[in-house]
């Protein structure tokens, strides 16, 4: 065969593989892509394809409901109420439903810690009173660790809220000096928090959909102040208050604010760094201290009841 025609032909089968190649990744053929699969979700809906998963969502909403119509709602009205409330809006629960969803966690869990110790009571059958004290001792697991649960998650997310505090502050600052007003400064930042991942992104959120929703800056920083339970975001609230009720400028006020913040963590710090020696002290007086004596002392010690044996043999 010609070897120009050879050459020619893989000239066209490379080329070919190559407009094949950029026809497969272009957004084009994305797009054609996304339209055959949303066509094909389609056919699969209108064929009763999905009546599983939309029967499975259904069937979980109508237990859930069924569990929260058969749950009394907790009563918010009294103090247990009013602090299960703020428990759970310093944890990130802040939807109204969020009272009622945690009580019927609650009592699901504990009808089924105490049903398994129940259970476990039965298998181990070691005297009468035992699977009702199984029993009993799920129910109270079943009750404890819903609330042990919110409790650390809100002292959790209160600690990365105050350790997010003074960076968002220089962003703050950042944005202000620039020229934007303090709430699209908050707007802005709040958006780019909360996209990181950061909890402090969805306070500042809420703090601009409350401006926005017609309350006054002030209200919204005393509502960020008493929702986080932050102890540095109180006098923050109270400094940027007073700047816009004396039209002070806000930067400097940012700035000192993020000065201040910053010179506390630092003693914190120092604080917990001092704290650090008395913490080891007892741990090293338990566990390394008579290991340590032990060392030191048994030889000793097995040296001379030899020489007592000895002399004694003797």
């Amino acid at each position: 065969m010609n070897p120009f025609i050879v050459g020619l032909a893989v000239f066209f089968l490379a080329g070919a593989a190559c407009v094949a190649l950029y026809l497969a990744i272009s957004p084009q053929s994305r797009a054609v892509d996304e339209r055959f699969a949303d066509l094909t979700v389609r056919m699969r809906a209108s064929q009763g394809a999905l009546a599983g998963d939309l029967q499975d969502d259904n069937l979980l909403r109508m237990l859930f409901r069924w569990a929260s119509k058969r749950v009394p709602p907790p009563n918010l009205d009294t103090p247990t109420g009013e602090k299960l409330q703020q428990t759970l809006a310093q944890a990130g629960f802040l939807k109204s439903s969020a009272p009622q969803t945690y009580q019927v966690i609650r009592v699901l869990l504990a009808i089924g810690c105490g049903v398994l110790g129940l259970l476990v009571g039965l298998v181990l059958h070691i005297s009468a009173v035992q699977p009702l004290l199984f029993g009993l001792v799920g129910v109270a697991v079943g009750i404890f660790v819903p609330s042990y649960y919110l409790g650390r998650r809100a002292r959790t997310r209160q600690e990365n809220i105050s350790r997010q505090l003074s960076d968002v502050l220089d962003l703050l600052v950042v944005c202000v000096e620039a020229g934007m007003g303090l709430f699209e400064a908050i707007r802005i930042v709040g958006t780019e928090c909360d996209r990181h991942g950061q909890e402090i992104g969805t306070e500042l959120n809420l703090v601009a959909t409350d401006i926005s929703a017609g309350a006054s800056l002030g209200q919204a920083l005393r509502g960020l102040a008493e929702r986080t339970a932050v102890d540095d975001i109180k006098p923050l609230a109270a400094t940027l208050v007073q700047s816009e009720q004396l039209g002070a400028q806000i930067g400097p006020a940012l700035r000192a604010s993020s000065d201040a913040l910053r010179q506390h963590r630092r003693i914190r710090a120092e604080e917990d760094a001092q704290k650090a020696s008395i913490k080891v002290l007892f741990p090293l007086v338990i566990f390394v201290l008579p290991s340590m004596i032990a060392l030191i002392v048994g030889p000793a010690m097995i040296t001379v009841l030899h020489t007592l044996t000895a002399s004694g043999g003797g």
